[in-house]
């Protein structure tokens, strides 16, 4: 999974934060979506410790246009069509 980029979201807390960072450690880089801009600021700076990129972006995936952020941020990276998302 080196070469992969994960999406996690609710990823500022709890399953989310830990899922995060678990992955950190196999992937490539991991979009972290959630609402607290501060928490997942610190949840990058695990990810980043674990030696993989984040891409934090403060998001509320109630609205469609979120849905739309997270995936655009996702192909930036990755420049795949495939995605695999884990949800907390």
């Amino acid at each position: 999974m080196k070469n992969s980029v994960e999406i996690v979201t609710g990823a500022s807390q709890g399953i989310g934060r830990s899922t995060a960072i678990c992955l950190a450690r196999d992937s490539s880089a991991v979009v972290l979506a959630a609402r607290n801009a501060e928490a997942l600021d610190e949840v990058a700076a695990a990810v980043k410790a674990a030696g993989t990129e984040p891409l934090p972006l403060a998001v509320d995936l109630s609205q469609v246009e979120a849905s739309e952020i997270v995936v655009k941020a996702h192909l930036s990276v990755s420049g795949e069509s495939t995605v695999r998302k884990f949800t907390s």
